[in-house]
């Protein structure tokens, strides 16, 4: 029993204890990730006080609660937000999008300066009446035991990524926000240089939509430049699925990952954890051997797409369910179709992040992407979004000639050398190939790049913006950079102008004849175009499973397997759709089958990674890495020494390939002014044509550079059986000789350029006012070919081919044979200066012993020697060796000049007479700045 007085104490120290509970409570209410939150002040409105203005946003359907509510007055594009009440507790992701424009709308923003790139993954935390919204710390984190996530929580912090107002009190108490404030005003945070001084007073909202676990926002405001642009925002809740098994990204397979630095790990290994991205599939029966998902990846087919492109694109999707079978799961990909007509899926919306979704826009830009959300604390990819632009089936059809030849030119350059090009412009194809008016524009633009001052200064107009940086490996690394419109579109051209020459048979023109009637889309037959669209729409597909660009697929096969009987309609000319290949035109005579246009289908490697992705035994899976048909190679790689590793190119010996380009070229060329134009049509179109076919040569030439100085790369481990090869190998030597033969023979000599009178007087131009052509109308013949020699000796003679080529010295055995510097510089002396003999003839003006052609490519190749040999210096271990060398072409060149004698033309004899002195002259000043 307990006396009387012990009552009394007993309910004092039960209130005591309760008091101590309830504060406990309340300052857990407030508590996140072991930091304080500080409470609302008091005296704030209520939202029903501050809205009476503004339209509720109603985008959820019946019953559902939205992630956040929305209110809007589209004056002043002003929003107001209620969080929810469980806001603490709420991680979400902040995707940016340029939404317009700009040339790559509907990418990915890569803008954002808070985290460099990629999205933010964040969360929401009150100090008061302010909010701020903190990004998480992803980058370090510990499995280990308590001591080291205390130690590691206490160092590797969150940190604020912006702050807002709380401006009112919602529902249950939930702070209510200027949204206007986050995503207008402090747009800069987002989308940094993108939005940078734009006028935000005159921002308009074009949409706001919000659903359960995201919220979508479109606005347009004016630039800095005062150009109109749209951006979008997309706020979405990763779903927390418990059943989900991470795995740890193999570099031997390609997969986009997450990674980040395991804190706890100290066994002298890399501290860096990755994780694949990948859906939860699972079988619904795991007993059965094929059994259909627990849950499907379903995909909608936007109902914009045309009716004609539906077949190839939802074959495109579901060509991948044949790789889910191997690991049992049937049927892993349900595609439905939306349609306005009969009101299918109509109310489902694309910007959901419930649904999955294949956009279909018709912008001009001739692009697809096919990036997808993911859980960053996970990997686990949980909707993706694949956009198809359908510009680029229409092929080019402007006039863009000085941008597409340096598009096509910069592809092969190294990051290293595009670094140097940006100090040294004379090197430069960018501005040897631009238009004559922008070469000044050009030249000013670079400085302000070197000055860092180019922010909201726009490129000189006939150059494009692909062409100007190197490519952005984190925005590729993120799944955010897909690139393909620009030869896709020439893939697309490069058919038109074949059926026009008459290299290909034109079917499908309503021929009676049974077995050759087929359907035409868009003016190409369907056989073209839509293997064309399926190998795009499954390419997207296969980076929304997760799988990273492979630029090996193209190369293991060689362009004459892919060519034959037994490849055509039966064998996949590509291991994987996860490269960029350009159309397989063949225009060989003789036995040459013309093989499959495009990949019919997915490779042994889309199957092989899949099966590593998705199947039970990842490590098993990996024993077969060293397979040809598995070979990978991936962004980071595009730019490494190994030729089989580029893009738009086929075969595993590319230069045969660039052959057949080449042969392509003289073809249509024979064919331009007889065939090509037609009775009734613009001249205009054979300058064109024209210029469309020195696009291919020069394509043709990038391509067979890659193999100088070339070495085969590989990833085997050590012990594995299957690799053939030493992880570096240089290419054989009779290799690079061959391509450096084809460059020279396709860019130095007159003949490799089909010119004659005859055609010259046909190149004429329309010259619209709408600035549709900006051409002269004379075309610029000696600019435009000088232009394209120059870039050849540029894609020879550049940093990292001559560092390669000197570095292959040395990994091969001094008893075997190897291409060498001297080598690379005396083969290129004998193919500029060759035919300097003198003749028994008489030259005159008209018929002068150099032609101007050959005058300039002469001029140019000294300017080259003399810049390298008095002064302008390469980085790497080879740039004073190469100067020595220099100064001896130099005097090779100094001695067959001075064997000309006699009766020269005035135009040979004053352009010897120039090169003489100037070659003197620079050889003093070298000994003058040595000594």
């Amino acid at each position: 029993m307990h006396s009387p007085s012990s009552r009394p104490r007993f309910f004092r120290s039960f209130v005591a204890l309760a008091a101590v509970a309830i504060a406990l409570l309340t300052w857990n209410a407030w508590h996140v990730d072991g930091q304080a939150e500080a409470g609302p002040k008091k005296g704030l409105p209520k939202v029903s006080e501050i809205t009476e203005e503004f339209e509720l946003v109603r985008t959820t359907r019946e019953g559902e609660s939205p992630m956040y509510k929305i209110w809007q007055k589209k004056k002043g594009a002003q929003m107001i937000a209620q969080l929810p009440f469980n806001y603490r507790k709420q991680r979400f992701i902040i995707v940016p999008t340029v939404a317009g424009g700009d040339p790559q709308m509907g990418v990915y923003s890569m803008y954002n300066a808070a985290v460099g790139s990629g999205s933010p993954y964040v969360y929401w935390k009150r100090f008061d009446d302010t909010m701020a919204l903190m990004e998480v710390n992803l980058g370090t984190r510990t499995k280990g035991d308590q001591q080291s996530k205390d130690a590691t929580s206490r160092v590797h912090t969150d940190r604020v990524l912006l702050t807002t107002k709380v401006i009112a009190t919602g529902d249950r108490g939930a702070p209510v926000i200027d949204l206007d404030d986050l995503l207008v005003k402090q747009s800069g945070k987002f989308f940094n240089r993108f939005t940078r001084g734009a006028n935000t007073k005159l921002t308009t909202i074009d949409s706001i939509k919000t659903f359960p676990n995201n919220v979508e926002v479109t606005l347009t405001m004016p630039r800095a430049s005062g150009k109109m642009a749209t951006i979008h925002y997309s706020m979405v809740v990763p779903p927390k699925d418990k059943s989900f098994k991470k795995r740890i990204a193999d570099r031997r397979v390609g997969f986009f990952y997450t990674d980040y630095t395991e804190s706890s790990k100290n066994d002298g290994e890399s501290r860096t954890m990755r994780y694949a991205h990948r859906w939860n599939l699972q079988k619904a029966d795991p007993s059965l051997k094929l059994s259909p998902p627990k849950q499907p990846i379903v995909y909608h087919i936007e109902h914009t797409t045309p009716v004609r492109y539906r077949r190839w694109v939802r074959e495109g999707i579901e060509a991948w369910n044949r790789a889910f079978e191997q690991v049992g799961i049937l049927n892993a990909i349900e595609v439905l179709q939306q349609d306005k007509t009969t009101g299918a899926y109509m109310d489902r919306d694309p910007e959901d992040s419930r649904y999955s979704f294949i956009r279909w826009t018709n912008a001009g830009m001739g692009f697809a992407i096919g990036p997808s959300h993911v859980n960053p604390e996970t990997g686990q990819i949980f909707e993706a979004d694949i956009v198809m632009d359908e510009g680029f089936i229409a092929g080019w059809a402007r006039d863009r000639l000085s941008t597409d030849l340096a598009t096509t030119a910069m592809r092969s350059m190294d990051e290293e050398t595009v670094r140097w090009l940006d100090a040294n412009p004379e090197w430069d194809p960018r501005y040897r190939l631009a238009d004559a008016a922008d070469k000044q524009s050009f030249l000013e633009y670079q400085q302000l790049k070197r000055e860092g001052r180019a922010d909201g200064v726009e490129a000189p107009p006939t150059l494009s913006p692909d062409v100007w940086h190197a490519p952005n490996y984190g925005a590729i690394a993120n799944g955010q950079s897909c690139r393909c419109l620009h030869e896709l579109t020439h893939s697309v051209g490069d058919m038109r102008l074949a059926l026009e020459a008459g290299l290909v048979a034109k079917k499908g023109e309503g021929d009676d004849d049974e077995g050759d009637d087929e359907s035409l889309l868009d003016g190409l037959p369907e056989s073209f175009v839509g293997p064309l669209l399926k190998d795009v729409i499954m390419h997207e597909v296969g980076h929304t499973m997760g799988l990273m660009h492979n630029w090996r697929g193209s190369s293991v096969y060689s362009f004459g397997e892919m060519n034959s009987p037994e490849f055509k309609g039966k064998k996949t000319i590509s291991t994987t759709v996860m490269d960029y290949l350009p159309a397989n035109i063949v225009v060989e005579e003789g036995d040459v089958v013309q093989g499959d246009y495009m990949p019919l289908d997915i490779g042994p490697y889309d199957m092989w990674a899949i099966r590593w992705g998705y199947g039970n035994n990842p490590k098993e899976v990996l024993k077969e890495a060293s397979m040809p048909e598995h070979a990978f190679t991936s962004d980071e790689g595009r730019s490494g020494p190994d030729p089989r590793s580029k893009v738009w190119d086929l075969g595993e010996y590319t230069l045969d390939y660039s052959k057949n380009r080449m042969l392509y070229v003289h073809k249509v060329r024979a064919k331009l002014i007889t065939d090509v134009v037609k009775d009734g049509e613009q001249w205009s179109k054979a300058r064109s044509m024209y210029g469309r076919l020195l696009n291919i040569q020069m394509g043709a030439c990038s391509t067979a550079t890659n193999w100088i100085g070339g070495a085969y790369f590989q990833k085997p481990v050590k012990g594995d059986e299957l690799a053939e090869m030493d992880p570096i190998v240089p290419v054989p030597v009779e290799r690079q000789r061959e391509a450096l033969k084809f460059v020279l023979e396709n860019t130095f000599r007159d003949e490799a350029f089909g010119l004659d009178p005859e055609v010259l007087s046909k190149l004429g131009t329309e010259q619209w006012f709408d600035g549709w052509s900006r051409a002269q109308p004379d075309m610029p013949i000696h600019d435009q070919i000088m232009g394209i020699q120059a870039t050849a000796m540029t894609l020879i003679l550049n940093p990292t081919t001559l560092r390669r080529v000197y570095d292959n010295e040395v990994r091969t055995p001094a008893d075997d044979d190897a291409l060498t510097i001297p080598e690379l510089l005396t083969t290129i002396r004998d193919e500029v200066w060759s035919g300097m003999e003198m003749r028994a003839q008489k030259y005159t003006a008209r018929k002068p012993m150099v032609s101007s052609l050959r005058r300039n490519l002469q001029r140019e190749h000294v300017d080259r020697l003399i810049s390298l040999a008095t002064g302008l210096r390469m980085p790497g271990s080879a740039g004073e060796t190469l100067a020595s060398l220099a100064r001896g072409e130099l005097r090779e060149i100094h001695g067959i000049l001075m064997k000309l004698n006699g009766s020269l033309d005035p135009y040979t004899a004053a352009h010897v007479e120039d090169a003489r002195g100037r070659i003197e002259e620079a050889l003093k000043a070298s000994y003058v700045r040595r000594g």
